[in-house]
């Protein structure tokens, strides 16, 4: 009974972890669209230029989304292995890659499908790992 909570604590652990990443993405995907809307920002526009993405309503959601990201990992980080737990950050990849081509249009080749099959493969291990070790 003991391995079966333990389990089941461990899915939840991961399944937090992976709303923690989703919202990651999403973060990034509303600061994109923001930055977008207001055409882009450089270090060059000073501070007032740098100012004005903070008054653009997307980048505030991507960092309100960052920062309930934030909150929930460090549930996952209390939990689980850093060596088992960071390596997953790498789904960010996986979603943004699909986020920019279905919301943004951006296209991508066999090298990128080929890196996202690596990486799914490399958190499969390591979450498998991470079982096998509770």
């Amino acid at each position: 009974m003991k391995n079966v909570e333990a389990s089941s604590a461990m899915i939840g652990t991961f399944i937090l972890g992976l709303v923690s990443i989703m919202l990651l993405s999403a973060g990034q995907t509303a600061i994109k669209f923001g930055l977008n809307a207001i055409g882009g920002v450089s270090l060059a526009d000073g501070l007032w230029g740098m100012l004005k993405i903070f008054q653009t309503p997307w980048v505030i959601a991507g960092f309100l989304f960052y920062g309930i990201s934030a909150i929930l990992w460090l549930d996952v980080l209390s939990k689980l292995d850093f060596s088992l737990a960071f390596p997953m950050v790498g789904l960010t990849y996986v979603f943004t890659l699909l986020i920019g081509r279905f919301f943004f249009g951006e296209s991508f080749g066999w090298e990128r499908v080929l890196g996202v099959v690596f990486i799914l493969s490399g958190v499969f291990f390591l979450i498998r790992s991470g079982s096998a070790g509770q």
